[in-house]
């Protein structure tokens, strides 16, 4: 089992974004917006991505691989350019800014090195959360400045290496993080190749960053400005709460004896799910009535079902369940699918835990989530202020589910030149109680990836419920 001791720190290093004769201005300012501002002070999120290597001895890595990540990284940020500088509040200004300063800014990157069980971490089985957690770089933030992006590649001799990425909410939402990565890989391998790095992007990765087209019609932005300091009040208490902080608020403790493995949902599993509710509610002829039974729908509500199962306990208790809705194509406008920046938008619906206990639990969990995705037409960001203040209020007796991650992200079409990435895994949820929803596609192989975290109990329950109703179970 690797451990904490296990990784060695080889170096820090900072990479700018590499020189461009056309860009004058040594200052740049963007303002955010209310969607941007929504995640002012959450803990970043972080993400790991596993690449298997068949030749990953040191002087070959060092000389070679390392050095490509960090001049394709230096290219890649030319086109993300707010993200090579941080978020900040002046004390003259009644809003935070992202800031960057071409000639000073820079994006920090750690080298390690870990002798820990590579071909362990990159399986399926269930494992110690804290295992994963030395692969993810350090975030340092300070009141008056946070950056936005954090890195580490970690490399295991002979067996492959890890970029561990942690994001800052107020910027990435799950598909800008997605479209940074693999503008970077498609740089690097791009440099492999031919050995030179792009001019251009593909359209789908190269990144829009017209904010201005988004209109505050719910006067959201001070809600969420105003929202924030008194959060901050409330978790900071015993000290001196800056209510212009931007330093994101401390991470949630990890519970010890934690655990988290992956478990797969095949297309032909997801297309019995289908069936399976359709039983009880048949499909209605009337297209304004038809659930929404898209394989997000239904992971979501099969894996809800087994943790609420898992758990156990009263079932007249209340479960919340939380889940995000990306604005882009439904704004009016709506944005460019390759708009960058944070817009998601946090939703939810209640019920008891005996709901989702029920035989029938799959089609009444489905048809709530199936309703709140579809009421999104009538109310996208109404009350998200008032709905995001109280998820963050609920006490312990609440069962409170959400989502991390999503279909469609490309997590895994990612390639930097020395092969597809082997494993993906959201580390943050192993604080945050979420679980994570990816899809896999490789070929005729298309299967949605659950990552969950859980302690040993709930564990073994959650693999026991998950696999009689699919016939899939990890390595135990």
């Amino acid at each position: 089992m690797a451990s904490p001791n296990s990784v060695k720190i080889l170096d820090i290093c900072e990479v700018a974004a590499a020189y461009d004769s056309t860009k004058s201005a040594t200052e740049k300012i963007l303002s955010p917006t209310f969607f941007e501002l929504s995640g002012l002070r959450f803990p970043p999120s972080e993400c790991l991505w596993f690449f298997k290597l068949t030749d990953s001895n040191p002087t070959f890595f060092h000389s070679v691989i390392f050095p490509s990540l960090k001049q394709s990284l230096s290219h890649a940020l030319l086109h993300f350019l707010p993200i090579v500088g941080g978020l900040t509040w002046p004390p003259e200004s009644s809003r935070p800014f992202f800031v960057y300063h071409l000639n000073k800014d820079s994006v920090t990157v750690t080298l390690a090195e870990c002798n820990g069980d590579f071909d362990r971490l990159i399986g399926n089985g269930i494992h110690e959360a804290v295992e994963s957690h030395p692969y993810a770089p350090q975030f340092v933030a300070t009141e008056t400045r946070s950056p936005l992006l954090a890195l580490q590649v970690t490399f295991f001799p002979n067996k492959g290496f890890c970029i561990g990425m942690a994001t800052h909410h107020a910027i990435f939402d799950g598909k800008s993080t997605s479209m940074f990565l693999r503008a970077w890989a498609y740089t690097s391998k791009y440099i492999v190749e031919k050995g030179e790095a792009p001019r251009l992007l593909p359209g789908e990765i190269t990144p829009s960053f017209e904010w201005k087209s988004i209109q505050d019609s719910k006067g959201l932005e001070e809600a969420y400005i105003n929202l924030w300091a008194t959060i901050g009040n409330r978790l900071e208490s015993g000290s001196d709460s800056n209510p212009r902080s931007v330093k994101p608020l401390p991470k949630l403790e990890l519970q010890p004896n934690l655990l988290r493995a992956n478990f797969h949902l095949s297309s032909e599993v997801i297309k019995n799910l289908r069936e399976s509710v359709l039983r009880y509610q048949p499909e209605a002829t009337d297209p304004t009535k038809r659930l929404n039974l898209s394989t997000y729908v239904l992971a979501c509500s099969y894996v809800s079902i087994c943790l609420v199962k898992a758990r156990g306990g009263d079932a007249d208790r209340e479960v919340y369940f939380a889940w995000s809705a990306d604005c882009r194509s439904r704004l009016d406008p709506p944005l460019p699918p390759n708009h960058f920046g944070n817009t998601a938008v946090v939703h939810h619906f209640v019920c008891k835990a005996g709901d989702f206990m029920q035989e029938n639990g799959l089609p009444i969990i489905a048809e709530k989530l199936s309703a709140s995705i579809m009421g999104l037409e009538k109310g996208l960001i109404e009350g998200s202020n008032e709905r995001l203040e109280m998820l963050l209020s609920l006490g312990p007796e609440v069962q409170l589910i959400s989502v991390a991650g999503s279909t469609g992200m490309e997590f895994y079409n990612v390639d930097f030149g020395w092969g597809n990435v082997e494993k993906v895994e959201i580390t943050s949820i192993d604080r945050t109680g979420s679980f994570s929803v990816l899809d896999i596609r490789n070929g005729s192989d298309r299967r949605t990836e659950i990552g969950v975290a859980l302690k040993r109990p709930e564990m073994e329950s959650f693999a026991s419920f998950f696999s009689n109703g699919v016939k899939v179970m990890p390595r135990l």
